[in-house]
C-alpha cells in the first residue's frame, strides 16, 4: 500500500499548474489596474455630458469596451482573485453603461 501512496503523491506533484491557478503577477495587476483606470478616464466625459452622445462616441465606447475585454483577460487568467474578478465585473458594467448611452440607432451599440 505504501508503494501505490507513493506513486499517487509523485503523480499529484507531477501535475503542472494552469494558467488560471497561478497568482497574477504584479506586472499584471499594475497592468488591469492602468487599463480600468484609463477606461475610467474615457467614460467620464460621457457621463458627465449634459446632452446625450451621439453616434459619433462610437469610437470612444469601443476604445472602453476594448479595455474590458482585456482586463477581463488577465482577470481569465487568474480565476481565484477576487481583485482582477471585480475590475472585470467593474469593467463590464462600465462598457455596457457607455453602450447604453449611445442613441438606439447607433451601429456600434449592437454588441
Amino acid at each position: 500500500m505504501a508503494p501505490a501512496l507513493l506513486a499517487a503523491a509523485a503523480c499529484a506533484t507531477a501535475v503542472p499548474q494552469t494558467a488560471s491557478q497561478e497568482p497574477a503577477r504584479d506586472d499584471e495587476r499594475a497592468l488591469a489596474r492602468a487599463e480600468d483606470e484609463r477606461a475610467a478616464a474615457l467614460e467620464q466625459p460621457l457621463s458627465a455630458a449634459s446632452t446625450p452622445p451621439d453616434c459619433g462616441s462610437c469610437e470612444l465606447v469601443g476604445q472602453i469596451c476594448e479595455l474590458s475585454r482585456r482586463i477581463c483577460a488577465i482577470a481569465g487568467r487568474h480565476r481565484g482573485d477576487e481583485e482582477l474578478a471585480a475590475r472585470c465585473t467593474s469593467s463590464e458594467q462600465r462598457c455596457r453603461r457607455s453602450r447604453e448611452r449611445l442613441p438606439a440607432d447607433c451601429p456600434c451599440r449592437v454588441r
